[in-house]
């Protein structure tokens, strides 16, 4: 690849972290849905690597109950 072309790529990740700094501070309500998120999707890929047969939606139900 041409030195271009890196150049390019760190102007477009430049401009994108900008518009997520943009965002700071996250609110809490958005904050609360993505751990909720991440955590429901860590335990369902964990669980999935040693052999849990359980579906995502599955996963979601026990953990939340």
């Amino acid at each position: 690849m041409t030195q271009y072309s890196y150049k390019n790529r760190n102007s477009e990740v430049d401009d994108l972290k900008k518009e997520i700094d943009s965002y700071r501070p996250f609110k809490k309500e958005l904050l609360n849905e993505l751990q909720r998120f991440y955590r429901i999707g860590f335990t369902y890929s964990s669980n999935a690597l040693e052999g849990n047969s359980l579906t995502e939606s599955e996963t979601k139900v026990i953990y939340e109950t």
